[in-house]
Protein backbone atom coordinates (compact mmCIF):
# COMPACT_ATOMS: atom_id res chain seq x y z
CA UNK A 1 0.00 0.00 0.00
CA UNK A 2 1.04 3.46 -1.00
CA UNK A 3 0.80 6.50 1.25
CA UNK A 4 2.48 9.36 2.64
CA UNK A 5 4.20 9.73 5.48
CA UNK A 6 6.40 12.29 7.61
CA UNK A 7 10.33 11.75 7.14
CA UNK A 8 12.48 10.94 10.32
CA UNK A 9 16.50 12.06 10.59
CA UNK A 10 16.74 8.33 9.70
CA UNK A 11 15.50 8.87 6.33
CA UNK A 12 18.88 10.67 5.60
CA UNK A 13 20.92 7.32 5.43
CA UNK A 14 18.50 6.43 2.47
CA UNK A 15 18.10 10.03 0.96
CA UNK A 16 22.02 10.42 0.65
CA UNK A 17 22.48 7.50 -1.15
CA UNK A 18 19.87 8.65 -3.57
CA UNK A 19 20.88 12.07 -3.79
CA UNK A 20 24.78 10.71 -4.80
CA UNK A 21 23.36 8.66 -7.46
CA UNK A 22 24.57 9.84 -11.21
CA UNK A 23 21.02 8.62 -12.91
CA UNK A 24 19.53 10.84 -9.99
CA UNK A 25 20.72 13.88 -10.53
CA UNK A 26 20.73 14.47 -14.17
CA UNK A 27 16.99 15.54 -14.18
CA UNK A 28 17.16 17.56 -11.09
CA UNK A 29 18.22 21.05 -10.96
CA UNK A 30 19.36 21.28 -7.91
CA UNK A 31 23.10 20.84 -6.34
CA UNK A 32 24.86 19.12 -8.67
CA UNK A 33 28.11 18.00 -6.57
CA UNK A 34 28.49 14.99 -4.35
CA UNK A 35 26.80 15.34 -0.73
CA UNK A 36 27.86 14.31 2.15
CA UNK A 37 25.61 12.56 5.16
CA UNK A 38 26.46 15.64 7.37
CA UNK A 39 25.19 18.20 4.76
CA UNK A 40 21.88 15.22 4.23
CA UNK A 41 21.65 15.37 7.91
CA UNK A 42 21.32 19.02 7.98
CA UNK A 43 19.19 19.22 5.47
CA UNK A 44 16.60 15.90 6.58
CA UNK A 45 16.71 18.34 10.25
CA UNK A 46 15.39 21.16 9.03
CA UNK A 47 12.45 19.77 6.90
CA UNK A 48 11.96 17.29 9.41
CA UNK A 49 11.44 20.42 11.99
CA UNK A 50 9.71 22.98 10.14
CA UNK A 51 6.14 22.76 7.66
CA UNK A 52 6.42 26.20 6.78
CA UNK A 53 7.02 27.39 3.87
CA UNK A 54 8.02 23.61 2.52
CA UNK A 55 6.27 21.05 3.34
CA UNK A 56 8.38 17.68 2.23
CA UNK A 57 6.68 13.49 2.59
CA UNK A 58 8.20 10.49 2.37
CA UNK A 59 6.48 8.41 -0.53
CA UNK A 60 6.12 4.72 1.62
CA UNK A 61 5.44 1.65 -0.28
CA UNK A 62 5.01 -1.20 1.99
CA UNK A 63 6.71 0.24 4.49
CA UNK A 64 9.93 1.62 2.48
CA UNK A 65 10.79 4.43 1.47
CA UNK A 66 11.14 4.92 -1.88
CA UNK A 67 10.89 8.64 -2.29
CA UNK A 68 9.65 12.13 -1.82
CA UNK A 69 6.82 14.24 -2.60
CA UNK A 70 6.99 18.04 -1.42
CA UNK A 71 5.41 21.39 -1.77
CA UNK A 72 7.65 24.38 -1.33
CA UNK A 73 7.50 27.94 -1.00
CA UNK A 74 3.77 27.57 0.94
CA UNK A 75 1.56 30.93 0.08
CA UNK A 76 -1.27 31.04 2.14
CA UNK A 77 -2.31 34.50 1.31
CA UNK A 78 -2.43 33.46 -2.79
CA UNK A 79 -3.39 30.07 -2.54
CA UNK A 80 -0.17 28.93 -4.19
CA UNK A 81 2.29 26.58 -3.86
CA UNK A 82 5.58 24.77 -6.09
CA UNK A 83 5.21 21.01 -6.46
CA UNK A 84 8.19 18.47 -6.70
CA UNK A 85 8.20 14.35 -6.45
CA UNK A 86 11.69 12.11 -6.55
CA UNK A 87 10.91 8.38 -6.65
CA UNK A 88 13.82 5.31 -6.43
CA UNK A 89 14.03 2.46 -7.43
CA UNK A 90 9.86 1.64 -8.20
CA UNK A 91 7.95 2.42 -11.01
CA UNK A 92 3.88 3.25 -11.28
CA UNK A 93 3.57 5.09 -7.48
CA UNK A 94 4.42 8.70 -9.25
CA UNK A 95 0.64 9.43 -10.35
CA UNK A 96 -0.95 7.92 -7.10
CA UNK A 97 1.63 10.08 -4.63
CA UNK A 98 1.28 13.09 -6.82
CA UNK A 99 -2.30 12.82 -6.43
CA UNK A 100 -2.33 11.99 -2.72
CA UNK A 101 -0.32 15.39 -2.32
CA UNK A 102 -2.55 17.55 -4.31
CA UNK A 103 -4.86 16.14 -2.00
CA UNK A 104 -3.18 17.98 0.80
CA UNK A 105 -2.45 21.01 -0.93
CA UNK A 106 -6.61 21.61 -1.98
CA UNK A 107 -8.15 20.02 0.50
CA UNK A 108 -6.12 20.40 3.90
CA UNK A 109 -3.99 23.62 3.15
CA UNK A 110 -6.45 25.36 1.29
CA UNK A 111 -4.63 25.94 -1.72
CA UNK A 112 -6.12 27.07 -5.43
CA UNK A 113 -2.88 26.64 -7.52
CA UNK A 114 0.02 23.62 -7.82
CA UNK A 115 2.65 24.75 -10.21
CA UNK A 116 5.84 22.59 -10.95
CA UNK A 117 9.20 23.02 -13.48
CA UNK A 118 10.44 19.83 -15.15
CA UNK A 119 13.41 19.80 -17.36
CA UNK A 120 12.16 19.32 -21.17
CA UNK A 121 14.16 16.22 -21.72
CA UNK A 122 12.40 14.38 -19.02
CA UNK A 123 9.37 12.71 -20.64
CA UNK A 124 8.50 10.60 -17.84
CA UNK A 125 8.05 13.50 -15.55
CA UNK A 126 6.12 14.85 -18.17
CA UNK A 127 3.67 12.35 -19.17
CA UNK A 128 3.21 11.63 -15.41
CA UNK A 129 2.22 15.43 -14.94
CA UNK A 130 -0.29 15.63 -17.95
CA UNK A 131 -1.93 12.52 -16.81
CA UNK A 132 -2.33 14.17 -13.14
CA UNK A 133 -4.15 17.11 -14.89
CA UNK A 134 -1.48 19.51 -15.12
CA UNK A 135 -1.54 22.00 -17.75
CA UNK A 136 1.53 23.46 -19.60
CA UNK A 137 2.18 27.30 -19.16
CA UNK A 138 5.57 27.99 -20.40
CA UNK A 139 9.07 27.80 -20.84
CA UNK A 140 12.06 28.95 -18.64
CA UNK A 141 14.89 29.31 -21.58
CA UNK A 142 18.25 27.09 -21.15
CA UNK A 143 17.18 27.66 -17.31
CA UNK A 144 19.80 24.25 -15.99
CA UNK A 145 22.80 23.32 -16.79
CA UNK A 146 24.01 19.71 -16.41
CA UNK A 147 26.66 18.09 -18.55
CA UNK A 148 28.16 20.89 -20.51
CA UNK A 149 24.78 21.97 -21.93
CA UNK A 150 21.72 24.36 -21.50
CA UNK A 151 18.43 23.09 -20.74
CA UNK A 152 14.53 24.36 -21.02
CA UNK A 153 12.83 24.19 -18.00
CA UNK A 154 8.62 23.60 -18.82
CA UNK A 155 6.46 25.51 -16.31
CA UNK A 156 2.94 23.44 -15.71
CA UNK A 157 0.15 23.98 -13.25
CA UNK A 158 -3.17 22.64 -12.49
CA UNK A 159 -5.68 24.47 -9.97
CA UNK A 160 -8.14 22.71 -7.26
CA UNK A 161 -10.80 22.57 -10.17
CA UNK A 162 -8.89 20.93 -12.40
CA UNK A 163 -8.16 18.78 -9.98
CA UNK A 164 -11.60 18.14 -8.90
CA UNK A 165 -12.72 17.45 -12.36
CA UNK A 166 -9.85 14.50 -12.43
CA UNK A 167 -11.46 12.58 -9.44
CA UNK A 168 -14.74 12.46 -11.42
Amino acid sequence: MLQLRALTLADAAITWQWRNLEENKFFFAGHPFPINYEKESKWMESIVYQNQPHTYFGIDLDGSLVGLVSLRDIDLIHGKAEFAIFVVGVKGVGREATNLMLRFAFYDLGLQRVWLRVMENNKTAINLYKKCGFVEEGTLRRSVFKNGKYYDQIVFSILKEEFDSTLK
